[in-house]
């Protein structure tokens, strides 16, 4: 390769590699800050052990990170000591885990970018390897086309300042329902419905602008109208979308079902303890006398299926 064609090269790594960082960190806020970090904390990092507070400077201190790195990487300064040989060392990292969940047979979303970019282990193992080749390129075939500034100012400014911005910015909701036990199912839901454990029950958790929930309701709402002597009680839990009770959005999902249920609305904070843990919407919990039956959720293997909850509610009856 001639020598006047590499500085391109260089540099489309460095960009590529940028992009991916940057998108990475923006992608766990999305839809929205606090619905996405919150989503991160609970779904992600909670399956690794890492929960509570402890996942609050986590997840901040790791989005920090992957910006500051999307940004030096496109700076000349330290990228040969450190920057790059960084990036290399997290992006290991990241595989090694992500090594470990290919070989358990996980291929749900890594979480890599979040919600934004669903992304299995295998498919995110294979991005990082790509791309710690073509860093790894730079420090030896293209080492000498790199420009390498030595001056610690920017890039100690720039990680403190990004670092910081995560806790200034970012959204510190608690990670726990005050005055409920979490180990125990049914004292969660008392919390919102006292006779939750009387009886069959449906508890369902919906997002009031999810497709795939407003798919749900309009089934349990047929079923309700072709077997009403059988089909137990519905209650609703809907999480805030827009921090103002989600009112026009709620409204807006029953007219889509056809009829109104008994539902109340949860914070996205006080949400995700109670549901988002390790589900994905929409949400059906078929409870007996309080004996959780049947637990519905998402859109692939465990999704609603009508027939299935009919069947386990006339083996009750």
């Amino acid at each position: 390769m001639k020598n006047s064609n590499k500085k391109p090269l260089v540099w489309s790594i460095r960009i590529i590699v940028s992009v991916l960082f940057i998108l990475s960190a923006v992608a766990k806020l999305y839809p929205s800050p606090l619905m996405g970090i919150s989503s991160f904390e609970a779904k992600y990092l909670g399956t690794i052990g890492i929960d509570g507070d402890l996942s609050k400077i986590v997840s901040r201190l790791l989005i920090g990170f992957e910006f500051t790195l999307g940004i030096l990487i496109l700076l000349p300064f330290y990228l040969k000591k450190l920057v790059i040989p960084a990036t290399i060392v997290l992006l290991s990292a990241f595989s090694i885990h992500l090594f470990v969940q290919v070989l358990g047979g996980d291929a749900s979303n890594c979480g890599c970018f979040g919600e934004l970019i669903p992304m299995t282990p295998l498919q995110a193992l294979i991005k990082n390897i790509l791309s710690i080749g073509l860093l790894a390129l730079c420090l030896t075939v293209l080492k000498s086309e790199i420009e390498d500034r030595r001056n610690i100012h920017p890039v100690m400014y720039s990680g403190l300042i990004l670092g910081l911005l995560m806790f200034v910015l970012l959204p510190q909701g608690s990670s726990s329902v005050s005055g409920i036990d979490l180990k125990g199912d049914e004292s969660i839901y008392s919390k919102y419905y006292p006779n939750i454990s009387k009886g069959n029950k449906l508890m369902c958790f919906f997002s009031p602008t999810c497709e795939h929930c407003i798919a749900t309701g309009k089934e349990l709402r047929k079923l309700s109208e072709k077997h009403p002597g059988l089909m137990p009680e519905i209650k609703i839990l809907f999480m805030d979308e827009s921090d103002n009770g989600s009112k026009d959005e709620i409204a807006s999902f029953f007219k889509s079902v056809g009829k109104p249920y008994d539902y109340k609305v949860l914070s996205i904070e006080e949400f995700v303890p109670v549901f988002w843990g390790e589900k994905n919407f929409p949400g059906v919990r078929y409870s007996s006398h309080g004996t959780e039956r049947l637990f519905f959720d998402g859109t692939e293997d465990n999704e609603f299926n009508a027939s299935r909850l009919l069947n386990d509610i006339r083996r009750e009856n």
